[in-house]
């Protein structure tokens, strides 16, 4: 499949200029920059044209009427946090920054029911809903940053999948805009419909590629009121496997049930100390039940106890009130920033198998490093134990040497491992930029090519997040990088910064300016930009605005999983532009 796609002329900025207006509409080159990036390997040939922030479906649907008929691609974008490099550009075009549609639009408890805009964010809906004693369950690592939107998008389901199901599960209806222009309503304001094709589930987990989505029903349910959670640990796999899948034989059924390995938990330990490090650096189980009987999750969580104990863990802790709870829960949390204390580079991959395999798939990822031979790649791995695992891929990305190995590793994750076993290449971070190698290996071209025929049907011109492997394959251009950090004025620099984006939606200049570029994530793209020569001083002046719109007040350092002194940087920062100006 070819597809030939338009370069933004000057008549048609000043089109898409006029639809949003001048504050919500950005083409210089350091804004383009900050939206170059995500979670994944740094590409700085994947860069947009032009940033577009629309603030209603008006807007919304003349910038898609006006890119379809004029061939300019158009990728949706909610807080960038995606792991597969779902909103990253590799055709340029157009990025459609939903973030500032926000609204939660109404909440109506006796129907079950609330109605938001796509770039709520999902913790944010949940504080909402959390007086009336409702919660939306779909629990995603970057619950704090992810916007609806995308969730819908990925199909996000988190840690308590097994439990509460995914985001599908809760979808109720979708207002969609598709690349023509029109806007359609797909599924019902009631929990029960059969009227129609159910169209809204073809959408969900499109990523992007089928339509744009402007509002979103979801269905909610009444918060649990009792937990009962304990962490136990287990010197081999095979008893910790034997320990699993006898609790799903006796039925029961877990809320939290999160599996991390020896690596994991000795960075974890070591991050976060304390009583911590009394505890054997095993692998691990994290194990919860919730309901609203508190003799009913007893008895549960008794017998779930007792098949632990026969399996002969090496240590367990039971919590025995909502703060000892909290620290264990946390502990499963640190899991990304302790991550961040063992390399510069992390890469958190997404794929899921049957339970039943578990033992068999730790034991093929553990020996990835000898049998590749790539000792400089440190592999760890977390699981929510209904199969959804992620095997984890730390290095050095400005490390030519590091990136080739680190590609071995995945290829040979999902070729050798995963796929000969019947798994599949996502659960629910999505295919994005990075998965579509895999795809046919997986599903086989007829299936492959029947997503193309929708995708053909649906978006006619391929505008619409092109790069996304579900409807186009094409292989994409991917940057050899070959960087030498340069010496820097007190080692600026040295930041594990991952671009993972849970900065941003506290930031008061990236709330007052709209931009990703004045976001925490977005100025330190600009700085590792300059360090290597890779944007054009002449934006000298709007660098230094930018970084001079930061607040310095720390919240940025308050929600960062690597603990990255982002304020002090941007202090430093403002004065070398200061003394170089």
């Amino acid at each position: 499949m070819s597809q030939i796609y338009n370069k933004i002329s000057e008549t048609l900025f000043q089109k898409f200029e006029e639809i949003v207006g001048k504050n919500y509409f950005f083409t210089e080159e350091v804004h383009k920059w900050a939206y170059t990036f995500g979670s994944t390997m740094i590409e700085p040939e994947w860069a947009p044209e032009l940033i577009l922030i629309p603030q209603n479906l008006k807007q919304i649907s003349e910038i898609l009427r006006l890119a379809n008929k004029n061939k300019i691609p158009v990728t949706p974008r909610g807080s960038g946090t995606s792991l597969s490099a779902g909103p990253l550009t590799p055709y340029g075009g157009v990025i459609l920054d939903l973030s500032v549609m926000n609204r939660v639009i109404s909440i109506d408890i006796e129907n079950n029911l609330v109605e938001v805009e796509p770039g709520v964010i999902c913790d944010e809906l949940n504080e909402k809903l959390k007086p009336y004693g409702y919660f939306f369950p779909p629990d995603p690592g970057s619950s704090s940053v992810a916007t609806i939107g995308g969730m819908v998008a990925t199909n996000a389901g988190g840690v308590q999948a097994f439990k509460y199901g995914v985001t599908q599960n809760y979808v109720l209806f979708l207002e969609v805009i598709f690349p023509d222009g029109n806007l359609v309503k797909l599924g019902s304001n009631v929990l029960k419909s059969v009227s129609s094709y159910n169209l809204k589930d073809l959408i969900i987990g499109s990523e992007g590629t089928l339509a744009v989505i402007t509002q979103i029903g979801l269905k909610i349910r009444p918060l649990p009121k009792v937990r009962k959670t304990g962490l136990f640990m287990f010197d081999d796999i095979d008893k910790l496997a034997d320990a699993v899948l006898e609790i799903r034989r006796k039925g029961i059924i877990t809320n939290l049930f999160e599996f991390m390995d020896k690596v994991t938990v000795t960075a974890i330990f070591e991050f976060l100390g304390g009583e911590f490090e009394q505890y054997p650096k095993d692998y691990a189980l994290l194990a919860e039940i919730d309901g609203s009987n508190e003799n009913a999750i007893q008895e549960e969580f008794s017998i779930l106890f007792d098949i632990m104990i026969k399996n002969n863990p090496t240590f367990y802790k039971i919590a025995n009130n909502l703060e000892e709870r909290e620290i264990l829960v946390g502990a499963r949390k640190s899991a990304l920033p302790a991550y961040c204390r063992i390399g510069p580079s992390c890469c958190v991959e997404d794929c899921t198998i049957k339970i039943t395999d578990f033992a068999e798939v730790v034991k093929k990822f553990e020996n990835i490093r000898q049998e590749l031979d790539i000792p400089n790649i440190t592999t760890a791995m977390v699981c929510h134990m209904e199969g959804n695992m992620h095997p984890t891929f730390i290095f050095n990305e400005n490390d030519p040497n590091d990136r080739a190995d680190f590609k071995k590793a995945v290829d040979y994750l999902y070729k050798k491992i995963i796929i000969p076993i019947g798994g599949s290449i996502t659960g629910e971070h999505g295919i994005g930029k990075v998965k579509t190698p895999f795809l046919e290996l997986e599903h086989g071209d007829e299936v492959v090519d029947l997503m193309y025929q929708i995708k053909k049907l649906l978006d006619p011109n391929f505008i619409l997040n092109p790069g996304v492997g579900k409807g186009d394959i094409r292989p994409l251009r991917i940057t050899d990088l070959n960087r030498n950090l340069k010496n820097q004025p007190n080692k600026l620099l040295e930041l594990n910064c991952m671009r993972c984006g849970f900065c941003q939606t506290s930031c008061p200049s990236r709330i007052f300016y709209k931009s990703e570029a004045y976001s925490p994530r977005g100025r330190l793209s600009l700085l590792n930009s300059l360090v290597h020569d890779e944007i054009d001083l002449k934006s000298k002046a709007l660098i230094n605005e930018i970084f001079h719109a930061c607040t310095l007040c720390g919240l940025c350092y308050s929600k960062c999983p690597a603990g990255v002194r982002t304020h002090e940087i941007f202090e430093k920062a403002r004065e070398i532009l200061h003394k170089n100006s």
